[in-house]
């Protein structure tokens, strides 16, 4: 669905995104085979308070938390060239009583050659993982669906959904920003309470993290 930017900020958002990755400390990278991920997106600029309090975000969470939340996570992904696809996964089990509501704000369009991520719809009530259900869970799934889409979209989904990136078949990386809310109550990825900044915290003063 649309998302919280325009498209009149995106070369602006991007380019705040690219020298967030630039400067991010060491510690906050993990550099892997398919992608980059740099954490704490919350504390990397004003660009980036948009995302998540986003009210269509807000009212799924609402929806599918259904009691008090918190965001648990929130940094840049980048997929990068010639990358192979990710093994479909759920980030959680509906069995495991634990919802959680995953976003992606898209950097780039997500294109059927640059590593969209695709979903299988319905699976979040599955019983079963993708690795119990297929022989290489890398490979396409019968019912999935890419989530294609223009810069600036956003795409929310129930964290117990199949879902992974497709391979990036291109010579450009692909970048987006990904992030959770789980249950207030709930051990979160982040402890953003404990690494929010003072200006970040002056910015969003009425939200709880």
């Amino acid at each position: 669905m649309a998302g919280p930017l325009v498209q009149d900020e995106l070369s602006g958002f991007a380019a705040a995104y690219d020298l967030a990755v630039s400067a991010a400390h060491p510690d906050d990278v993990s550099i892997g085979r398919p992608s980059i991920r740099v954490n704490d997106f919350v504390n990397r600029g004003p660009e980036f308070d948009g995302p998540y309090i986003y009210g269509p975000l807000l009212a799924a969470c609402c929806n599918v938390i259904r009691q008090p939340f918190k965001l648990s996570t929130m940094h840049a992904r980048i997929v990068l060239p010639y990358s192979p696809a990710q093994a479909l996964h759920a980030d959680f089990r509906s069995q495991d009583g634990w919802p959680m509501v995953g976003f992606i704000i898209m950097v780039d369009d997500f294109q059927s050659d640059n590593g969209a991520t695709r979903f299988v719809p319905g699976s979040h009530f599955w019983p079963h993982a993708p690795t119990d259900a297929m022989q290489d869970s890398t490979t396409d799934h019968e019912g999935q669906v890419l989530a294609s889409g223009r810069a600036g979209s956003i795409i929310i989904y129930d964290g117990s959904i199949w879902h992974g990136h497709t391979a990036n078949v291109t010579g450009r990386p692909r970048r987006s920003i990904q992030g959770a809310y789980i249950r207030r109550d709930a051990q979160a990825g982040v402890d953003q309470a404990a690494r929010i900044r003072p200006d970040t915290l002056s910015r969003i003063s009425t939200l709880r993290l």
